[in-house]
């Protein structure tokens, strides 16, 4: 496959309508083009992913709008949506071809251990607020489904190599080909190395990272009514980063080094069926295994899962999903460090069903409603209930949608068994202060109801609009409250101060996102993008402890982003990106900008040369800063080259 046939889907070359009606499948687990979806939705496609110049999935994710992503060092990201951004963010589900790539040891997704070539990806969806009444816990403010390419539309090889300033190296090889009469296969390894970033002094951070990650894809079109995919993928971590004893800060602190090494991998199947009624099922099965050493304390995770899905239509104007699910997890950590977990191995179960019926009222206007009932180990039985309703007026390019939902994210394994030290400060002449945090398994779930609105258009035959606004109450918020003190003797006198988890916070947050097409002409096309938010943030009247950094820290009124695309020549590029993001209220870290730019040149139909610039406006600068124990980053100014080539 030549270079120029990977380009078929230029952005400056598509028309808006091409772009409003891309098929979307993250909102209801079925196909809906964009422009009718009652969903605060943004596509990232892979035409925008080769034009970014970006390396890593975070990187990419700067490119939806209320999505805030800050890198706490070399190899930590803090991502989310509509605030609660933290290392461990608990609030957004993310999906790699229907795979969830959520831990559920500490709620969260660990980015440092997501990465496969970006040319595999079909496109990135990006929806802004809840789904949790189809992808279930933990999808409160926002869902991110990664769809990977079908290995039928990827042919013979591609290889990959690039380096520059902090991008000490990056080498991938991708080759694909057909498997018989009716299948097709892809294989891929890849390796990066980057170096370390800058400490607050402008000395190097040591957070120096090295990954390797190798798999497959086998698509099998095993009859006319039966498709078969298999996919799996391994990988290898050593990163290193810097700690302080305790997760609060304290002037005694003596600042530690650590290497963090990870490795596990996936496997995947997927077995899609029509039926002779001409409705569909999906039975998808998972296992995932990973093994980590992080904050210098082992620990493994085994996940599988199991899910099946039917999509029919009833008369004339009902068209139904519904599903069911089991997944079993093993956490495990192991004794004898500062921070410990009782009991330290944990088993939990996951038992869930979902139904949703999009009714068409008219040709204009649909209904959809539904629920997802699920039941964990935590908290029992939980329910998501949703309803979304779309007036899309036959050709006049006008969406209005709005929806009313509930979501849910249940209590983690580290929440409800943690003992880990806070602080130890000196608090006498023979005296000193220890301040330690312990979990509570009978935590409640954390719930949201959300109502949003929004509008969708194709205002001109060259500008697109699509623009949201959301109200969210949520409830049952992670804060930690204060246990009585226990003064114990000896020499020194420890004044022990315990704390334990609670739900003792409430929030009520609103806002709204705005993103804009303009295809200024047909080598030119410019993407703003905006968000505000407002946060009002309070404990309830029994709360004596303090609000969880998932809840006081990550909340920046105002991001705003431009991207424009130019086609200099037929064989030439120049992309330029601008991403700005006001100070964190309440937090030291202040606003930023940052700017990314491309310039690329095609040789021949095979081989493509870029050079890429990214955070060009400083040297250096603090995107996030400290997260807990692990010491915050700056992140500096990147160049580096890269090479394709495809055959």
């Amino acid at each position: 496959m030549g270079l120029a046939q990977s380009n078929t889907n230029d952005l400056t070359q598509m028309n808006l309508e091409d772009l409003m009606n891309v098929k979307v499948t993250s909102v209801s687990k079925r196909e809906q083009k964009l422009s009718r979806t009652a969903a605060a939705i943004f596509v990232i496609n892979q035409e925008d992913i080769r034009r970014s110049g970006a390396t890593n999935i975070p990187d990419l994710l700067r490119l939806a709008p209320g999505v805030n992503v800050e890198r706490i060092n070399a190899n930590s990201w803090a991502i989310s949506i509509r605030g609660f951004n933290q290392y461990y963010s608990n609030k957004v589900l993310v999906l790699i071809d229907g795979r969830s790539a959520y831990t559920p040891t500490f709620s969260g997704v660990l980015w440092d251990q997501l990465d496969m070539p970006l040319e595999d990806i079909e496109r990135i969806e990006v929806i802004r607020g809840p789904g949790g009444t189809v992808w279930g816990a933990n999808a409160v403010n926002g869902v991110i489904s990664i769809l990977t390419k079908s290995s039928k539309d990827i042919r013979g090889g591609l290889v990959t190599l690039a380096g520059g300033s902090q991008l000490n190296a990056l080498g991938q090889v991708r080759y694909g080909g057909a498997a018989g009469k009716n299948g097709s296969y892809r294989v891929f390894g890849k390796v990066f190395d980057i170096g370390s970033s800058a400490a607050a002094d402008g000395s190097s951070a040591d957070d120096h990272w090295r990954m390797t990650t190798g798999g497959f894809r086998f698509d099998w079109e095993a009859t006319s009514r039966d498709s078969v995919v298999l996919e799996g993928d391994l990988f290898a971590n050593q990163q290193h980063q810097t700690l302080r004893p305790g997760y609060t800060a304290t002037p005694f602190d003596i600042l530690s080094h650590s290497q963090v090494d990870a490795a596990g991998g996936d496997l995947q199947t997927r077995w899609l069926h029509t039926l002779a009624a001409g409705s569909q099922t999906t039975l998808q099965a998972y296992y995932h295994t990973t093994r980590r050493n992080d904050f210098g304390v082992p620990s493994s995770l085994r996940i599988f899962d199991l899910d099946f899905q039917h999509h029919l239509t009833a008369g004339d104007r009902n068209e139904i999903v519904w599903g069911l699910g089991y997944r079993v997890g093993k956490s495990s950590y192991a004794h004898g460090y500062a921070i410990r977990f009782s009991p330290n191995t944990r088993t939990d179960h996951l038992l869930s069903g979902f139904i949703q019926d999009e009714i068409h009222l008219s040709d204009a206007v649909s209904l959809t409603l539904g629920c997802k009932l699920e039941h964990n180990a935590y908290t029992g039985i939980e329910y998501e209930p949703s309803a979304r309703i779309a007036w899309n007026p036959s050709g006049s390019g006008h969406t209005v949608w709005a929806t009313a939902s509930r979501a849910i994210r249940q209590p983690a394994f580290a929440e409800a068994t943690v003992d880990t030290p806070l602080a130890m400060l000196p608090a006498g002449p023979d005296a000193v202060a220890v301040l330690r945090l312990f979990g509570n398994p009978h935590l409640k779930a954390e719930a949201v109801l959300d109502y949003e609105a929004g509008y969708r258009a194709k205002l001109t035959k060259r500008v697109s609009l699509d623009v949201d606004t959301f109200l969210s109450f949520y409830r049952d918020l992670l804060t930690t409250e204060p246990l009585p003190t226990v003064i114990i003797p000896g020499s020194p006198v420890q004044i022990f101060m315990p704390a334990q988890f609670d739900n003792k916070a409430r929030a009520t947050n609103y806002g709204g996102e705005a993103s804009l097409n303009w295809k200024v002409s047909s080598r030119v096309r410019i993407s703003p993008g905006y968000a505000y938010l407002h946060a009002n943030l309070r404990r309830d009247p029994s709360s004596l402890g303090n609000m969880t950094a998932s809840i006081d820290k990550g909340f920046p009124q105002n991001t705003f982003q431009i991207r424009s695309l130019m086609n200099l020549s037929p064989k030439m590029d120049f992309d330029q990106s601008l991403y700005y993001r006001a100070r964190l209220p309440g937090a030291s870290t202040p606003g930023h900008a940052r700017l990314d730019l491309r310039l690329s040149r095609r040789i021949g139909e095979a081989v493509e040369i870029s050079i890429v610039g990214q955070n060009l406006l400083r040297p250096s600068s603090f995107e996030y800063g400290d997260a807990n124990a692990l010491i915050g980053a700056q992140t500096v100014r990147s160049i580096y080259g890269k090479l394709t080539w495809r055959f």
